[in-house]
């Protein structure tokens, strides 16, 4: 069986001349730090296949001058054209499609862990009961460093600045934007997490001032 996959390799290079084969290694990772496992690669003259592993590495056999496909769910397709400038291994950048729910989806596929998910971004929950707070805002504040909090519910993460827009972050409320989180009681919240920088980029150019993601407990 190896022997006949072996022969496929090389029948696939003669087609394109070039009868030799590279070994490309890498990492797959997203948000500038977190390492993706799950990720399928496969080579498109070659015709193989690889997929990460837990710390996001990667190694694929294929042909020079072939491209290589990183797809999965949550991220866009990223393609990769293999040739003598190539630099091996490679660094791959993932992008998440942008929409609220695909950081809950990335840890439910196994792609990124719980864990490092609440590493990167500033997060609160693990059932804990926030009843004590005044409000919503009274929350945040109490939990999150480097925000200011206007009379008019705006908060203001501190380092972000916009010249011709509204400087408020965005709220994302169980997978929904919302304009106002005044309803909110502390009683009701799961967990919050507070995304910026690179990390909100997920969320659209509606996020460059920094995004919260708040879950609501199931009554």
């Amino acid at each position: 069986m190896k022997g006949f996959l072996f022969l496929l390799l090389i029948l696939s290079c003669i087609e394109i001349h070039a009868q030799d084969t590279v070994k490309i290694s890498g990492t797959v990772f997203t948000l500038d730090t977190l390492t993706v496992s799950g990720i399928s690669i496969s080579a498109k003259k070659a015709k193989t296949s690889a997929v990460t592993d837990s710390l996001g590495n990667f190694t694929i056999e294929c042909c020079k001058n072939d491209r290589l496909l990183f797809k999965s769910r949550c991220f866009n397709t990223m393609r990769i054209k293999i040739d003598e400038k190539t630099k091996n291994p490679l660094s791959v950048k993932l992008h998440f499609i942008p929409r609220p729910q695909n950081v809950e989806m990335a840890i439910g596929y196994g792609y990124i862990s719980e864990k490092e998910r609440t590493q990167a971004i500033e997060y609160i929950g693990g059932g804990k009961n926030y009843c004590t707070y005044l409000n919503i805002y009274d929350l945040i504040r109490n939990n999150f460093n480097g925000i200011n909090i206007t009379s008019n519910g705006c908060i203001i993460v501190r380092g972000i600045s916009t010249l011709y827009s509204s400087p408020c972050a965005t709220y994302v409320v169980d997978g929904y934007y919302v304009d106002s989180i005044d309803y909110i009681s502390p009683c009701d919240v799961k967990e919050i997490s507070l995304l910026k920088d690179s990390s909100a980029a997920i969320y659209g150019s509606n996020s460059s001032n920094g995004v919260f993601i708040i879950n609501l407990r199931n009554r």
